[in-house]
Protein backbone atom coordinates (compact mmCIF):
# COMPACT_ATOMS: atom_id res chain seq x y z
CA UNK A 1 0.00 0.00 0.00
CA UNK A 2 1.20 3.89 0.18
CA UNK A 3 3.03 5.50 2.84
CA UNK A 4 -0.31 7.39 3.51
CA UNK A 5 -2.50 4.22 3.28
CA UNK A 6 0.38 2.38 6.00
CA UNK A 7 0.17 5.75 8.16
CA UNK A 8 -3.43 5.34 8.46
CA UNK A 9 -3.10 1.58 9.35
CA UNK A 10 -0.45 1.40 11.52
CA UNK A 11 -1.28 4.80 13.74
CA UNK A 12 -5.06 4.35 13.32
CA UNK A 13 -5.14 8.18 11.66
CA UNK A 14 -6.86 9.69 8.95
CA UNK A 15 -4.79 11.47 6.39
CA UNK A 16 -6.46 14.61 4.81
CA UNK A 17 -6.37 15.23 1.04
CA UNK A 18 -3.67 17.70 1.21
CA UNK A 19 -1.44 15.70 3.01
CA UNK A 20 -1.98 12.54 1.18
CA UNK A 21 -0.99 15.06 -2.06
CA UNK A 22 1.97 15.38 0.14
CA UNK A 23 3.25 12.26 0.58
CA UNK A 24 2.09 10.86 -2.92
CA UNK A 25 4.09 13.48 -4.39
CA UNK A 26 7.22 12.60 -2.21
CA UNK A 27 6.95 9.14 -3.55
CA UNK A 28 6.03 10.41 -7.32
CA UNK A 29 9.93 12.70 -6.81
CA UNK A 30 11.49 9.37 -5.25
CA UNK A 31 10.83 7.49 -8.26
CA UNK A 32 11.83 9.43 -10.36
CA UNK A 33 14.79 10.32 -8.66
CA UNK A 34 15.89 6.73 -8.70
CA UNK A 35 14.07 5.14 -11.35
CA UNK A 36 13.21 1.14 -10.90
CA UNK A 37 15.38 -1.71 -10.49
CA UNK A 38 16.23 -5.06 -11.85
CA UNK A 39 18.21 -6.70 -9.17
CA UNK A 40 19.52 -6.01 -5.69
CA UNK A 41 22.98 -4.93 -7.16
CA UNK A 42 21.26 -2.31 -9.33
CA UNK A 43 18.85 -1.34 -6.21
CA UNK A 44 22.31 -1.03 -4.10
CA UNK A 45 24.44 1.15 -6.85
CA UNK A 46 20.86 3.53 -7.29
CA UNK A 47 21.12 4.08 -3.53
CA UNK A 48 24.98 4.65 -3.10
CA UNK A 49 27.32 7.79 -3.63
CA UNK A 50 27.80 7.17 -7.37
CA UNK A 51 32.02 7.30 -8.31
CA UNK A 52 32.89 10.20 -10.83
CA UNK A 53 32.84 10.36 -14.10
CA UNK A 54 36.64 9.99 -14.85
CA UNK A 55 36.06 6.08 -13.47
CA UNK A 56 33.99 5.09 -16.76
CA UNK A 57 36.37 6.88 -18.95
CA UNK A 58 39.26 5.17 -17.35
CA UNK A 59 37.62 1.53 -17.67
CA UNK A 60 36.93 2.85 -21.32
CA UNK A 61 40.40 3.51 -21.95
CA UNK A 62 41.63 0.09 -20.31
CA UNK A 63 39.15 -2.00 -22.71
CA UNK A 64 40.33 -0.06 -25.34
CA UNK A 65 44.30 -0.01 -25.07
CA UNK A 66 44.12 -3.45 -22.93
CA UNK A 67 41.09 -5.50 -24.59
CA UNK A 68 42.32 -8.98 -23.39
CA UNK A 69 42.92 -7.58 -19.39
CA UNK A 70 40.09 -5.39 -19.48
CA UNK A 71 38.02 -7.86 -16.82
CA UNK A 72 40.90 -7.05 -14.50
CA UNK A 73 39.46 -3.60 -13.34
CA UNK A 74 38.32 -3.26 -10.05
CA UNK A 75 35.04 -1.91 -11.41
CA UNK A 76 32.67 0.35 -9.41
CA UNK A 77 31.51 -1.55 -6.27
CA UNK A 78 34.69 -2.69 -5.15
CA UNK A 79 36.23 0.52 -6.21
CA UNK A 80 34.29 2.73 -3.72
CA UNK A 81 35.36 -0.06 -1.32
CA UNK A 82 38.36 0.35 -1.93
CA UNK A 83 37.97 3.56 -1.09
CA UNK A 84 35.61 3.49 1.91
CA UNK A 85 39.09 1.13 2.86
CA UNK A 86 41.22 3.74 2.42
CA UNK A 87 39.47 6.76 3.74
CA UNK A 88 39.00 4.83 7.39
CA UNK A 89 42.49 4.73 7.84
CA UNK A 90 44.43 6.71 10.64
CA UNK A 91 47.11 8.30 8.68
CA UNK A 92 46.06 7.10 4.88
CA UNK A 93 49.11 5.48 3.54
CA UNK A 94 48.18 2.56 1.16
CA UNK A 95 50.63 0.11 -0.78
CA UNK A 96 48.96 -1.28 -3.78
CA UNK A 97 50.95 -5.00 -5.41
CA UNK A 98 49.35 -4.79 -8.94
CA UNK A 99 48.62 -1.57 -10.70
CA UNK A 100 46.78 -2.50 -13.99
CA UNK A 101 45.63 0.61 -15.59
CA UNK A 102 45.04 2.19 -12.13
CA UNK A 103 41.67 2.55 -11.54
CA UNK A 104 42.26 0.66 -7.81
CA UNK A 105 45.16 2.93 -7.73
CA UNK A 106 42.41 6.03 -8.15
CA UNK A 107 40.13 4.66 -5.75
CA UNK A 108 42.88 4.46 -2.85
CA UNK A 109 44.43 7.90 -3.56
CA UNK A 110 40.61 9.16 -3.57
CA UNK A 111 40.35 7.76 -0.30
CA UNK A 112 43.88 8.70 1.19
CA UNK A 113 43.43 12.15 0.30
CA UNK A 114 40.05 11.98 2.25
CA UNK A 115 41.82 11.33 5.48
CA UNK A 116 45.04 13.88 4.27
CA UNK A 117 41.94 16.68 4.56
CA UNK A 118 41.07 15.41 8.59
CA UNK A 119 44.52 15.07 10.02
CA UNK A 120 45.83 17.69 12.42
CA UNK A 121 48.98 19.42 11.53
CA UNK A 122 50.94 17.21 14.36
CA UNK A 123 50.46 13.97 12.15
CA UNK A 124 52.24 15.53 9.47
CA UNK A 125 54.96 13.06 10.84
CA UNK A 126 53.57 10.40 8.58
CA UNK A 127 52.94 11.69 5.33
CA UNK A 128 49.44 10.13 3.68
CA UNK A 129 50.66 8.50 0.49
CA UNK A 130 50.22 5.43 -2.22
CA UNK A 131 52.59 3.50 -3.30
CA UNK A 132 51.64 0.75 -6.44
CA UNK A 133 53.75 -1.95 -8.04
CA UNK A 134 53.32 -3.21 -12.20
CA UNK A 135 55.35 -5.48 -13.71
CA UNK A 136 54.00 -5.38 -16.81
CA UNK A 137 55.18 -2.71 -19.01
CA UNK A 138 52.16 -1.78 -20.82
CA UNK A 139 49.62 -1.85 -18.21
CA UNK A 140 52.52 0.57 -16.41
CA UNK A 141 52.40 2.68 -19.10
CA UNK A 142 49.13 3.54 -19.09
CA UNK A 143 48.63 3.60 -15.02
CA UNK A 144 51.31 6.32 -15.56
CA UNK A 145 49.16 8.59 -18.44
CA UNK A 146 46.02 7.65 -16.17
CA UNK A 147 47.96 8.66 -13.15
CA UNK A 148 49.50 12.09 -14.84
CA UNK A 149 46.27 13.11 -15.74
CA UNK A 150 44.51 12.46 -11.76
CA UNK A 151 47.58 14.37 -10.59
CA UNK A 152 47.32 17.27 -12.68
CA UNK A 153 43.28 17.57 -13.19
CA UNK A 154 41.81 15.63 -9.58
CA UNK A 155 38.59 13.73 -10.24
CA UNK A 156 36.49 16.24 -12.01
CA UNK A 157 35.11 16.56 -15.30
CA UNK A 158 38.47 17.86 -16.25
CA UNK A 159 40.27 14.79 -15.48
CA UNK A 160 36.91 12.54 -17.61
CA UNK A 161 37.48 15.03 -20.30
CA UNK A 162 41.60 14.58 -20.75
CA UNK A 163 41.14 10.47 -19.68
CA UNK A 164 38.69 10.38 -22.67
CA UNK A 165 41.04 12.28 -25.12
CA UNK A 166 43.55 9.58 -24.59
CA UNK A 167 40.94 6.69 -26.33
CA UNK A 168 39.80 9.14 -29.05
CA UNK A 169 43.30 8.96 -30.76
CA UNK A 170 42.88 5.08 -30.99
CA UNK A 171 42.67 3.82 -34.62
CA UNK A 172 44.44 1.64 -36.37
CA UNK A 173 46.90 3.76 -37.74
CA UNK A 174 47.67 4.92 -33.99
CA UNK A 175 47.26 1.77 -31.59
CA UNK A 176 49.65 3.26 -28.90
CA UNK A 177 48.59 6.63 -27.66
CA UNK A 178 50.64 6.64 -24.33
CA UNK A 179 53.71 7.92 -23.85
CA UNK A 180 56.77 4.53 -23.37
CA UNK A 181 57.76 4.90 -19.52
CA UNK A 182 61.75 4.63 -19.19
CA UNK A 183 61.82 5.03 -16.32
CA UNK A 184 61.72 2.36 -12.86
CA UNK A 185 59.61 5.01 -10.75
CA UNK A 186 57.26 8.06 -11.50
CA UNK A 187 56.83 10.55 -8.87
CA UNK A 188 53.12 12.30 -8.45
CA UNK A 189 51.39 14.49 -5.75
CA UNK A 190 47.72 15.78 -5.86
CA UNK A 191 46.34 18.16 -3.57
CA UNK A 192 43.86 17.61 -0.67
CA UNK A 193 41.14 20.16 -0.34
CA UNK A 194 42.49 21.37 2.79
CA UNK A 195 46.02 21.74 0.75
CA UNK A 196 48.17 19.15 1.48
CA UNK A 197 50.06 17.04 -0.77
CA UNK A 198 49.47 13.64 -1.01
CA UNK A 199 52.55 11.34 -2.75
CA UNK A 200 52.11 8.46 -5.19
CA UNK A 201 54.79 6.58 -6.39
CA UNK A 202 54.15 4.25 -9.21
CA UNK A 203 57.09 1.86 -9.62
CA UNK A 204 57.94 -0.54 -12.50
CA UNK A 205 58.87 -3.94 -10.90
CA UNK A 206 60.38 -7.50 -12.33
CA UNK A 207 59.20 -8.96 -9.45
CA UNK A 208 56.59 -7.98 -7.05
CA UNK A 209 57.43 -10.85 -4.43
CA UNK A 210 60.92 -10.27 -4.25
CA UNK A 211 60.38 -6.28 -4.30
CA UNK A 212 58.01 -6.88 -0.94
CA UNK A 213 60.27 -9.31 0.70
CA UNK A 214 63.28 -6.50 0.18
CA UNK A 215 61.02 -3.62 1.87
CA UNK A 216 60.18 -6.36 4.61
CA UNK A 217 63.65 -7.06 5.54
CA UNK A 218 64.31 -3.54 5.46
CA UNK A 219 66.41 -3.75 2.27
CA UNK A 220 66.61 -2.17 -1.39
CA UNK A 221 65.33 1.37 -2.10
CA UNK A 222 61.53 0.79 -1.86
CA UNK A 223 61.41 0.62 2.19
CA UNK A 224 58.57 3.09 3.14
CA UNK A 225 59.31 5.86 5.84
CA UNK A 226 56.69 4.20 7.89
CA UNK A 227 54.40 1.43 7.41
CA UNK A 228 51.19 1.28 5.33
CA UNK A 229 47.53 1.16 6.90
CA UNK A 230 46.68 -0.85 4.34
CA UNK A 231 47.55 -3.16 1.42
CA UNK A 232 45.75 -3.84 -1.69
CA UNK A 233 46.74 -7.68 -3.12
CA UNK A 234 45.97 -8.13 -6.85
CA UNK A 235 48.81 -9.76 -8.39
CA UNK A 236 49.85 -13.18 -8.83
CA UNK A 237 47.94 -15.64 -7.11
CA UNK A 238 49.89 -18.43 -6.83
CA UNK A 239 52.12 -16.73 -4.60
CA UNK A 240 48.98 -14.78 -2.37
CA UNK A 241 50.58 -16.88 0.90
CA UNK A 242 54.08 -15.34 0.66
CA UNK A 243 52.81 -11.74 -0.10
CA UNK A 244 50.30 -12.08 2.98
CA UNK A 245 53.94 -13.37 5.09
CA UNK A 246 55.67 -10.54 3.83
CA UNK A 247 52.96 -7.76 5.23
CA UNK A 248 52.32 -10.39 8.41
CA UNK A 249 56.00 -10.94 9.40
CA UNK A 250 57.17 -7.30 8.61
CA UNK A 251 56.29 -4.09 10.63
CA UNK A 252 57.83 -2.33 8.27
CA UNK A 253 55.38 -2.63 5.26
CA UNK A 254 52.11 -3.23 6.97
CA UNK A 255 51.33 -1.73 11.03
CA UNK A 256 49.53 -3.65 13.48
CA UNK A 257 45.37 -3.40 13.06
CA UNK A 258 46.49 -2.91 9.62
CA UNK A 259 44.35 -4.28 6.09
CA UNK A 260 45.37 -6.72 3.78
CA UNK A 261 43.10 -6.85 0.89
CA UNK A 262 43.06 -9.77 -1.31
CA UNK A 263 41.50 -10.15 -4.88
CA UNK A 264 39.79 -12.88 -6.32
CA UNK A 265 39.75 -15.15 -3.43
CA UNK A 266 36.76 -16.90 -4.98
CA UNK A 267 38.11 -17.30 -8.38
CA UNK A 268 35.43 -17.44 -10.36
CA UNK A 269 33.26 -19.74 -8.32
CA UNK A 270 35.93 -22.88 -8.82
CA UNK A 271 37.03 -22.54 -5.31
CA UNK A 272 33.80 -24.89 -4.29
CA UNK A 273 35.18 -27.70 -6.55
CA UNK A 274 38.72 -27.24 -5.03
CA UNK A 275 37.69 -26.90 -1.58
CA UNK A 276 35.36 -30.71 -2.17
CA UNK A 277 38.89 -32.16 -3.21
CA UNK A 278 37.81 -32.25 -6.83
CA UNK A 279 40.34 -33.76 -9.64
CA UNK A 280 41.60 -31.56 -12.62
CA UNK A 281 41.46 -34.64 -14.41
CA UNK A 282 37.95 -35.84 -14.07
CA UNK A 283 36.42 -34.11 -17.15
CA UNK A 284 34.39 -37.42 -18.16
CA UNK A 285 31.62 -36.70 -15.97
CA UNK A 286 31.84 -32.89 -16.89
CA UNK A 287 31.79 -33.73 -20.56
CA UNK A 288 28.68 -36.06 -20.10
CA UNK A 289 26.75 -33.95 -17.70
CA UNK A 290 26.66 -31.01 -20.81
CA UNK A 291 24.50 -32.32 -23.20
CA UNK A 292 21.37 -32.43 -21.42
CA UNK A 293 21.74 -28.66 -19.78
CA UNK A 294 21.04 -25.28 -20.83
CA UNK A 295 23.61 -22.65 -22.87
CA UNK A 296 24.79 -20.89 -19.54
CA UNK A 297 25.32 -23.86 -17.84
CA UNK A 298 27.22 -25.20 -20.52
CA UNK A 299 30.18 -22.24 -20.16
CA UNK A 300 30.53 -22.75 -16.46
CA UNK A 301 31.70 -26.47 -17.42
CA UNK A 302 33.44 -25.28 -19.98
CA UNK A 303 34.98 -23.31 -17.14
CA UNK A 304 35.25 -25.99 -14.82
CA UNK A 305 37.29 -28.11 -17.74
CA UNK A 306 40.02 -25.42 -18.29
CA UNK A 307 42.95 -26.90 -16.71
CA UNK A 308 44.51 -23.66 -15.89
CA UNK A 309 41.49 -21.95 -14.24
CA UNK A 310 40.98 -24.91 -12.18
CA UNK A 311 44.78 -25.07 -10.85
CA UNK A 312 44.76 -21.74 -9.75
CA UNK A 313 41.23 -22.06 -7.81
CA UNK A 314 43.07 -25.30 -6.13
CA UNK A 315 45.95 -22.79 -5.58
CA UNK A 316 43.42 -19.81 -3.93
CA UNK A 317 41.25 -22.36 -1.86
CA UNK A 318 44.70 -23.37 -0.28
CA UNK A 319 45.83 -19.74 0.48
CA UNK A 320 41.94 -19.00 1.94
CA UNK A 321 42.47 -22.18 4.10
CA UNK A 322 45.77 -21.13 5.19
CA UNK A 323 45.17 -17.08 5.84
CA UNK A 324 41.70 -18.11 7.71
CA UNK A 325 44.32 -20.71 10.50
CA UNK A 326 46.78 -17.71 10.53
CA UNK A 327 46.68 -16.45 14.18
CA UNK A 328 48.45 -13.14 13.06
CA UNK A 329 45.17 -12.20 11.26
CA UNK A 330 41.62 -12.20 11.20
CA UNK A 331 39.61 -12.62 8.32
CA UNK A 332 36.50 -11.82 6.54
CA UNK A 333 36.13 -12.78 3.13
CA UNK A 334 33.16 -10.95 1.00
CA UNK A 335 31.04 -12.10 -1.95
CA UNK A 336 31.70 -9.22 -3.74
CA UNK A 337 32.47 -9.76 -7.55
CA UNK A 338 35.11 -12.60 -7.42
CA UNK A 339 35.75 -12.63 -3.73
CA UNK A 340 37.81 -10.20 -1.31
CA UNK A 341 39.36 -10.95 2.08
CA UNK A 342 39.43 -8.61 4.38
CA UNK A 343 42.20 -8.96 6.18
CA UNK A 344 43.24 -7.60 9.77
CA UNK A 345 46.82 -7.50 11.04
CA UNK A 346 46.61 -8.64 15.00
Amino acid sequence: CSEACRHRVLHGELVTGSQRQEVDGQESSQAETFGSYVSLDTYSAGHSTPPPSMYRELDFNTKALIPSGSHMVSGESQGRLLKQFASMTRHGRALEIGTFTAYATSCLLEGVLNVADTREASESSEPSYVMTMERDSKAYDVAVAHMKIVSEHGFGEEAAEALCAIRAAVNEHNPQTVPVVDEKVTKLSIQSQSGNNVGCDLIHVSDALATLEEMAAGKGEFVPETPFDVVFVDADKTRLVEYANACLSSDLILRKGGLILVDNVLWKGLVLEASGGGSPDDEASLSSASASIDKDEKDAIELRKNRRARKLANKMHRFNSAIAQDDRAEVLMLPLRDGLSVIRKK
